[in-house]
């Protein structure tokens, strides 16, 4: 397994959610309260889609479903910039 940083998966996770945002712009182009729920979604689904080797990473690196889920806000939000 390559040497992963907290820093690499958190670009790793934003990549994916902006690839999906980018992919769906009709359900993530606002900042309402049912785009702000499938966020959490997107992120709660990467989270449980992991493979062992990625759960390993996750606990060596102390990554846990929050900040998932925090940095797929934060990709939204740059998305919503663009």
């Amino acid at each position: 397994m390559a040497r992963q940083t907290l820093q690499a998966v958190k670009s790793e996770i934003q990549g994916l959610a902006i690839g999906n945002y980018r992919s769906y712009p009709e359900e993530y182009s606002s900042t309402e309260i049912s785009t702000l729920s499938s966020i959490q979604s997107l992120a709660k689904g990467y989270w449980d889609c992991r493979e062992y080797k990625e759960v390993v990473r996750d606990e060596k690196l102390g990554i846990h479903l929050e900040d998932y889920q925090l940095w797929t806000r934060e990709a939204h939000a740059l998305f919503m910039k663009n």
